[in-house]
C-alpha cells in the first residue's frame, strides 16, 4: 500500500488525466512502472526494517475535522495526539493523562491544598476560641469555614482524579 499527500489542485489535475485511463489506481501503477524503467540502473537500497507498518489512515468531513481540532485544542494536543488518545482509551491502553494537562493541573491542586490547610488552621483557632469561654459568637463563621473547607476538598479530589488518569472525558455511549 502507498499513501501520498498532494494538494487539491494536483489531485484534480491527476484525476482529469486518470479519468480516461482506468482511474487513479491504474494511472498511478502505470506512472510508477514507467518511472522504475527510467531508473532501472540506479543502485538499490534495502528498505528500512523498522518501517511504521501499523499506520492507519482516516478520512473525515470538514465538520468532523473542525470538531476534532477543537477537542484537541481543548486538551492541548494536536489532532493526531487526540485521536491516538481516544483510540487508546477505547481499547483500554494508556488511559493516563497527557503531560500538558498534568502540568497545568498539578500547581492548581497544590494551591488548593494550601488553601485547605489554611482553612483547617482557621477552624482550629475558632474552635479553641470557643472552648476558652471567650464569649465570642463565631458559630456562624465556623460553619462558613467548614463549608469552604468541604468545597476545597471536593475540588482537590476532582483534580486528584484528573492526575490519577480519570478518563471520564473519553467515555461515550455505546
Amino acid at each position: 500500500m502507498l499513501t501520498a499527500r498532494v494538494d487539491r489542485e494536483l489531485l484534480a489535475a491527476f484525476d482529469a488525466v486518470a479519468e480516461g485511463r482506468g482511474g487513479r489506481s491504474a494511472l498511478l501503477r502505470t506512472v510508477l512502472q514507467q518511472s522504475l524503467k527510467h531508473v532501472a540502473d540506479a543502485p538499490r537500497i534495502a528498505p528500512r526494517a523498522d518501517s511504521a507498518g501499523n499506520r492507519v489512515s482516516l478520512t473525515f468531513t470538514d465538520v468532523e475535522t473542525a470538531v476534532i481540532d477543537h477537542r484537541a485544542a481543548e486538551r492541548g494536543v494536536d489532532r493526531a495526539g487526540w485521536i491516538k488518545a481516544l483510540v487508546r482509551r477505547h481499547i483500554a491502553l494508556k488511559a493516563g493523562v497527557d503531560d500538558g494537562l498534568r502540568d497545568a493541573v498539578a500547581p492548581i491542586r497544590m494551591q488548593l491544598q494550601r488553601i485547605g490547610r489554611n482553612l483547617n488552621q482557621a477552624m482550629k483557632a475558632g474552635n479553641a476560641a470557643m472552648m476558652a469561654d471567650s464569649g465570642l459568637q463565631i458559630d456562624r463563621e465556623l460553619r462558613r469555614i467548614a463549608d469552604m473547607r468541604e468545597e476545597i476538598n471536593e475540588q482537590i479530589e476532582a483534580l486528584a482524579a484528573v492526575l490519577r488518569g480519570e478518563t471520564a472525558f473519553w467515555e461515550v455511549a455505546d
